[in-house]
């Protein structure tokens, strides 16, 4: 896995939207409750959703509809645009894109129109301006989902979607397997090879990069003291958080700060 995290915000509110761009941006399989818009500018990519595999090129997009497991994969040469946004800023068909699948969630050869949009859209442009687009984009989408069937969950997809919310929601704790497994009803032994399986790393990887990956977020974007980081990444370990996160970002907590802080 390429050691390159990009924001996961927890706290994001019904107005949330977030749009970066990355070159070499790899992620493994994740999942949480906003919608996020891949573009892609530059190379190939290749992408995860669900269990369906897909490449995209230099002028497509591709939607993942909330809580939908994901992963993303490129080289140091493509460049991506990662647009993540609450679903509430589409409100008015949120809901169908929840109830409905789509057919394809792959949009080839986007029409020049929605990139000239995109050029006049960032953090700090108006909510109705961010809503325009983005209900713009999504019309495309629209027409891919199909009436005719529903969404559902059921066996090993709904436990890993159980695991997965429960990490983002306690990553303040240590999150042991075990721990995790008796909350949720599970066997310990079934839970790890199971998510092994799904995933493609194991349980104790994933949180590992999870833990980093926030407290990523956090060192960029908030004055907490490291201390207080480590704390709130659930680590009970100085040290043990200083060997992750430099093994993963190949740098020191101070040194990701002094580099990224807004």
């Amino acid at each position: 896995m390429h050691n390159f995290f990009y924001d996961w915000d927890h706290d994001i509110g019904p107005e949330y939207f977030s749009l970066e761009y990355y070159y070499g941006l790899s992620f493994p399989m994740h999942m949480h409750r906003t919608f996020e818009l891949i573009l892609v500018y530059e190379g190939a990519i290749k992408m995860r959703v669900e269990k369906e595999e897909y490449e995209l090129k230099a002028g497509d997009m591709l939607l993942v509809k909330s809580n939908f497991l994901h992963s993303i994969s490129t080289d140091e040469t493509s460049l991506a645009g990662v647009c993540i946004f609450s679903p509430e800023l589409i409100g008015t068909v949120s809901s169908r894109f929840k109830q409905y699948p789509l057919t394809s969630p792959v949009i080839h050869d986007v029409p020049s129109v929605y990139w000239e949009l995109l050029k006049g859209i960032d953090r700090s442009s108006s909510i109705s301006k961010i809503k325009g687009f983005l209900y713009s984009v999504c019309a495309l989408f629209y027409e891919k989902l199909d009436p005719t069937q529903e969404e559902k969950l059921m066996g090993r997809d709904r436990m890993l979607r159980e695991v997965l919310y429960y990490v983002e929601q306690n990553i303040h704790t240590p999150c042991a397997l075990t721990i995790v497994a008796e909350e949720l009803g599970y066997s310990a032994s079934y839970l790890s090879r199971a998510f092994s399986t799904m995933v493609g790393i194991p349980y104790t990887a994933y949180v590992r990069n999870a833990k980093v990956n926030r407290a990523c977020y956090l060192l960029k974007n908030t004055n907490s003291k490291i201390a207080d980081i480590v704390t709130q990444c659930g680590y009970t370990s100085l040290a043990t958080f200083h060997h992750n996160f430099k093994e993963l970002i190949g740098c020191s907590p101070t040194e990701y700060r002094q580099r990224n802080q807004i």
